[in-house]
């Protein structure tokens, strides 16, 4: 049998993208602290919090290509019975092994897709995000980073050119196994509830879901909870006071204020590891088809009740045709709220001629082909009034 391959080294394909903020993969911002609470940079630390696909390449040893074989291909014996048959296949298959529960020990299993061996000292492999549920992701929400394993294995499948039958199917494997850092994960909002709209002049307590609010070596993963105008980034609202209630739930209460009426805000937490993914844009390097918003592809988001329209203080109550002697045909017509610089439409149409007399009567000019219509009065920077049907004519 061959001997087991060796792992070296684990690289990921550069870049690796990250929202904005986070600390760049490859970094030591990005590392997992070591027993001495030390953050040592490594190839890998940060592709946690990668966006989408990563592509891994494993560096070693002893790999093998993968094969298909076929045993007397083409031959027959004299019978004309054919003697081909399939041999033995060798396939490679690569894991991510993530420990989700802090206890040290790797639990979770994350298989790599599109696995090539490329030479004896390479086998590269994709960690493909999670369509259909995370497609912003490679990594279960279970997976909050740290310290993991890469696990490749070469599998041998029986065949009569393989004697080496260890296992029950027959057929054998050989293994390798090296250590690499994810990084630890930044804070994942999947929800706010209630997202609105809703009455921002009172206080209002939204409940956050996701994950990796707590590490799983029971560390806080999360110092701030805010939202950010979608209309405008600089309008940051900072939550007024937060719980992590558990590594899935947060409870915020925020002051939105009447100032911020009619607005809708993107709900981010932050913390040591970097701040929750809600992209309004990529980020350069990302890979293509990869979704704006969260890890779910969705933007997390609250919406402020618009203001309620402003009071109609303006009305028609009357119109009424008159012709002076002499004179063209004018439409006069009563009310209440009138103001100079006031604007008049009739069945749509703007009345160029408007002579205001005072706050409770217009008298207007070339109005005949307008007539009868539905008159609509607005004073300026004021709601219009609501419409009055005039149904004089200059007949």
């Amino acid at each position: 049998m061959p001997p087991n391959p060796i792992c070296l080294a684990v690289l990921p394909t550069l870049p690796v993208a990250v929202a904005t903020g986070d600390a760049a993969v490859g970094s030591a911002a990005a590392a997992t602290p070591n027993g001495a609470g030390q953050k040592l940079a490594s190839p890998t630390s940060g592709i946690i919090n990668g966006l989408c696909n990563v592509q891994l390449n494993v560096v070693g040893c002893g790999f093998v290509p993968n094969l298909v074989t076929t045993i007397c291909q083409g031959f027959a014996d004299q019978t004309g019975i054919p003697l081909q048959r399939p041999g033995k296949t060798v396939t490679t298959a690569l894991t991510v092994n993530c420990d989700t529960n802090g206890d040290g020990v790797p639990d979770l299993a994350i298989p790599l897709t599109a696995v090539t061996p490329v030479s004896p000292n390479l086998v590269r492999g994709t960690l493909q995000s999670l369509v259909p549920q995370l497609p912003g992701t490679a990594f279960p929400l279970t997976c909050c980073g740290g310290f993991a394993t890469m696990n490749a294995t070469v599998t041998f499948t029986a065949g009569n050119n393989n004697i080496f039958n260890l296992l029950t199917t027959g057929g054998f494997t050989r293994t390798t196994t090296c250590v690499l850092d994810l990084g630890l994960r930044a804070p994942v909002v999947i929800s706010a509830s209630p997202s609105g709209p809703v009455d921002c002049a009172n206080p209002q307590d939204i409940i956050i879901t996701g994950a990796c609010f707590i590490l799983p070596n029971g560390t806080a993963n999360v110092t701030s909870v805010f939202a950010v105008d979608a209309a405008n980034p600089n309008n940051v609202i900072q939550a007024q006071r937060f719980v992590i209630l558990s590594p899935n739930l947060i409870d915020a209460l925020f002051s939105f204020g009447t100032a911020n009426a009619g607005h809708t805000f993107l709900i981010f937490a932050s913390g040591p590891n970097g701040t929750s993914r809600n992209l309004s844009t990529l980020p350069a390097g990302s890979p293509a088809g990869c979704p704006t918003g969260n890890e779910q592809g969705i933007l997390v988001s609250f919406q402020c009740q618009a203001p309620p329209p402003p009071p109609i203080t303006i009305q028609v109550l009357s119109c009424s045709i008159d012709r002076p002697a002499g004179g063209g045909f004018t439409l006069t017509v009563l009310g209440s709220g009138f103001k100079s610089g006031i604007t008049v439409k009739i069945g749509g149409n703007t009345v160029n001629k408007v002579k205001f007399k005072n706050d409770s009567k217009l008298v207007l000019k070339g109005v005949c082909g307008f007539l009868p219509g539905a008159i609509v009065v607005q004073n300026p920077g004021e709601t219009a009034s609501n419409p009055f049907q005039c149904n004089q004519t200059c007949n």
